[in-house]
């Protein structure tokens, strides 16, 4: 099936700089390194960033576009960093994916919810760098908790990927 929504070069660009907004202001208030914060900071902010770019492709004005950020960040609060072998296939692509898929709808979400929502946005990043800061060392990029440590001393899941 092909979608085509016949988005300009000029709109395109316009939603890609939105999103950059999003990526920036995580990384200057917080941190966007999975390493640093788990992966709530990598993929929690490409989501709030490709949100907010959907967001105002669907034309929502900036109260819904920053609403719909804070929604795709505020639902991956948490999330670590544990990639099975230190590769970044076994959790992280499917976690991308995942995560493109709730960008979108978090943008929907956001025409529902109205202009006010009671969270702002510069609070979840806040938050996402205060549990991320709280996460223990193993979960933060190192392969050495989580999916990743179950996965690999499991003799019998234990196969070269």
């Amino acid at each position: 099936m092909k979608i085509e929504n016949n988005y300009s070069d000029e709109k395109i660009i316009e939603a890609l700089a939105v999103a950059g907004l999003i990526g920036n202001i995580i990384k200057k208030n917080a941190s966007i390194s999975g390493a640093e914060c788990g992966c709530q900071a990598e993929i929690g902010t490409a989501c709030s960033m490709a949100s907010a770019a959907t967001a105002y492709l669907l034309g929502l004005d900036i109260q819904r576009i920053e609403n719909s950020a804070e929604v795709a960040m505020e639902h991956h609060l948490g999330l670590t960093c544990d990639p099975v072998y230190g590769y970044v296939q076994i959790p992280c692509i499917e976690r991308n994916a995942v995560a493109a898929l709730r960008a979108v709808d978090s943008a929907y979400l956001s025409m529902l919810l109205g202009k006010h929502k009671s969270i702002p946005f510069d609070m979840v990043v806040e938050t996402m760098y205060e549990t991320g800061r709280d996460l223990h060392s193993h979960y933060r990029e190192t392969s050495g908790g989580g999916l990743a440590k179950k996965y690999c001393r499991n003799k019998y899941y234990n196969k070269e990927i």
